[in-house]
């Protein structure tokens, strides 16, 4: 049975690969416009995937927190906002996003705000689940106790499914921009991103298969990193 990286190896891992993929940018990016637009993608995906996590998780930890062990309303009013957003395509959300606004930091930070339900709603439900499994080792909930005693029992304890659900951002940002430039829809005044290599087609095929192969590196090494050690 194969043992867990431990949290050394995980972070040597993700490192590791952050360092490839920045040392053959900037070895590539010079040969071609192709290479040059997946070096620009590579700055975009790193920056864009940090503050999608960032904007999610300042949405996510207060609305879940609440909607978990707060009055009722607030896990209604969760709900029903995420069966809202679930309900519409996420690609068309996207595009609006875009068509809405000419600044890209806007729009990543829109992007954050739509990931932060979803994460929000994965918060509500570890807490929970944690509640009804060992309902008398931690406190039960944030009206009940004190907030401190709550962040740092409670909160500690749910948060492994944040940080699994934050290591997908940058698939799940690329795949979006993919999708939405394959439609058709993406501003022309949008930076040069891996999602446009991917979704349009290009002169060679080297700089789409490097942006898939760096979307697939980046998302095995940061759910490496962050995944509970005693995950299965």
């Amino acid at each position: 049975m194969n043992e867990p990286l431990s949290a050394k190896r995980r972070l040597g891992l993700a490192a590791s690969g952050a360092t490839l993929l920045v040392l053959g940018a900037s070895l590539l990016a010079p040969l071609s416009p192709g290479l040059q637009v997946y070096a620009r993608g590579l700055a975009f995906a790193v920056l864009a995937g940090l503050s999608i996590t960032a904007v999610a998780f300042l949405v996510a930890l207060p609305l879940g927190a609440l909607a978990a062990s707060g009055p009722r309303v607030f896990d209604w009013a969760l709900r029903f906002a995420c069966d809202l957003v679930g309900s519409l395509p996420t690609v068309f959300v996207a595009a609006v996003f875009w068509a809405s606004t000419s600044s890209v930091f806007r729009f990543v930070c829109a992007l954050g705000a739509l990931r932060g339900l979803e994460q929000a709603w994965l918060l509500r439900c570890e807490i929970v689940r944690l509640e009804a499994e060992d309902p008398e080792s931690v406190p039960r909930g944030l009206g009940r106790t004190p907030l401190v005693a709550f962040l740092r029992r409670r909160m500690s304890a749910a948060l492994g499914p944040l940080f699994v659900s934050a290591s997908f951002s940058v698939a799940w940002l690329t795949a979006l921009d993919a999708a939405v430039s394959q439609a058709g829809l993406r501003p022309p005044s949008a930076p040069p991103t891996w999602g446009l290599l991917l979704g349009t087609p290009q002169p060679g095929p080297l700089p789409a298969l490097l942006a898939a192969g760096s979307v697939a590196w980046l998302t095995v090494a940061l759910h490496a990193l962050f995944r509970p050690p005693n995950a299965g």
